[in-house]
């Protein structure tokens, strides 16, 4: 089965990231593409496995149809964990993959900066941003104390055209390799 690789750059598991991350599986299944995930908390060199587990993330990466990469804004000052993991990939990782950056919390004006950010990285990698970046921050949810926070009806439109888009581009990077 083919499958997108989506890398979390929040300094947490438990977060909106996570619930993202599993929403993401669930609008991909139509497509018959799966989801494996890294975060990026989990790479941090004093963790037990981390090499292990980056050594994983290089392989599956390598072998993903396309890769998204979801990390806080900078102004949730936590994306510098995206951008320190970026620098533990060797340099070409991405392959030209296509990627789709969302950017989580803060404002949509934080976005470019975002995207300046980890600009250097992804140029070193071979990274480039297929589509526009999609920013979902705090007013993009719904919560609730019944259920899991979900997304409101114009972001859960905005995501699913941007991932039709991204498998449209990823069928046709395989078409031509």
């Amino acid at each position: 089965m083919s499958y997108f690789h989506a890398i979390s750059g929040s300094p947490s598991t438990l977060s909106r990231n996570s619930f993202l991350l599993q929403g993401l599986e669930q609008r991909l299944a139509p497509y018959e593409i799966g989801l494996r995930s890294s975060h990026a908390i989990e790479l941090q060199p004093f963790k037990a496995g981390a090499s292990d587990r980056l050594a994983d993330l290089i392989n599956t990466v390598r072998d993903a149809q396309a890769v998204l990469l979801i990390t806080p804004v900078p102004s949730e000052d936590w994306a510098g964990s995206m951008k320190t993991l970026l620098q533990f990939l060797p340099a070409g990782a991405l392959q030209y993959r296509p990627l789709l950056l969302i950017g989580t919390g803060g404002s949509i004006d934080e976005l470019p900066n975002l995207e300046r950010s980890l600009g250097g990285e992804l140029t070193r990698l071979n990274g480039r941003l297929a589509l526009s970046s999609i920013h979902i921050g705090p007013k993009n949810w719904i919560f609730s104390v019944s259920r899991a926070p979900w997304l409101t009806a114009g972001t859960e439109l905005r995501l699913n055209r941007a991932l039709e888009q991204l498998q449209s581009l990823a069928e046709q990077a395989v078409a031509v390799s």
